[in-house]
């Protein structure tokens, strides 16, 4: 028997990660399971642009500790307009490259299940773009589930 006691849930709070979230809350629901929504930020590209001397050591803290606080504001309203009342849920959020990050964490915290949205790109928007997604998938050491985002259409041509 398969049992599901935690599952991740990465997101870059996007329309696209709205459906895998709520097929997450349901999972949560199902196998009474604990529930974490992961969302990387990219590493600031002030702290490169810091190195130039391009702001004071106060300033450029001062908007680091901005960044996260929007991250983390932005994670909250995003887990609020797809949360459960029968489920809760842990936020993160980090900084650093999504896919590493996103790898990282599930094994430094034992996941049993990573459940994550697509963009659903093809053709050369998946060339030009990557695909997190699809790296999770390819190379996580637990199960991805990916979920698309609803109304999501296939064409065959683009792909």
């Amino acid at each position: 028997m398969i049992t599901v006691k935690n599952i991740l849930v990465p997101t870059d709070c996007s329309e696209s990660s709205v459906d895998a979230a709520k097929y997450a809350v349901n999972f949560a629901k199902q196998f009474k399971a604990h529930l974490t929504l992961l969302l990387v930020t990219a590493t600031e590209p002030l702290a490169v642009l810091n190195d130039y001397g391009y702001f004071s050591p106060e300033l450029h803290q001062k908007l680091v500790v901005e960044s996260s606080k929007r991250a983390e504001d932005q994670l909250r309203a995003f887990w609020e307009s797809v949360a459960d009342p029968e489920v809760e849920a842990k936020l993160v959020n980090v900084k650093g490259d999504p896919f590493t990050e996103i790898i990282h964490y599930a094994k430094e915290n034992t996941m049993d299940i990573i459940i994550m949205g697509t963009h659903g790109h093809t053709g050369i928007k998946h060339i030009l773009m990557g695909s997190v997604a699809e790296k999770v998938v390819r190379y996580s050491p637990y199960p991805v589930l990916t979920v698309k985002q609803e109304g999501y259409k296939f064409d065959v041509d683009e792909a």
